[in-house]
């Protein structure tokens, strides 16, 4: 299958083009994770934890927790998937996360994005010996 792309519009039309800028979704993606990552409370997207900080750290990106579609007005659709902290606000913190997803995505393309579906696949303590275990492995 091959990775769908989206088209950017840039400079003024009266302008001569130099050609189209587009942007695959598997990049809208990795802004998507990396914006939500850094959203206190949320400890991993999609797989888990160890994935996600070998995702960070590596140049390997996997489309794991997100999935990047666009409207009829060409306008992204995000769905995420997340594992949060124990004991935060479930949805605030789900308010917030799309606030800054769509925020960055819309920043960084200079697309508008229609909607941000956050999908809670659990909770977990920040310092379970998991997690800690998980990173010291890392």
């Amino acid at each position: 299958m091959e990775p769908q792309e989206s088209t950017i519009e840039s400079g003024d039309d009266n302008e001569a083009s130099m050609g189209q800028i587009k942007v695959n979704h598997t990049v809208v993606s990795t802004i998507v994770k990396m914006a939500a990552i850094n959203v206190a409370g949320v400890l991993a997207v999609g797989g888990n934890f160890v994935e996600n900080f070998i995702a960070q750290i590596s140049s390997k990106e996997s489309d794991k927790g997100v999935r990047v579609s666009e409207d009829e007005a060409g306008n992204y659709q995000i769905e995420i998937r997340v594992l949060m902290e124990y004991g935060v606000e479930l949805a605030k913190t789900a308010e917030t996360l799309q606030m800054i997803v769509a925020k960055q995505v819309t920043n960084m393309t200079g697309k508008p994005v229609a909607n941000v579906d956050v999908i809670i696949e659990g909770v977990k303590m920040a310092d379970d010996e998991s997690l800690t275990q998980e990173t010291e492995d890392a």
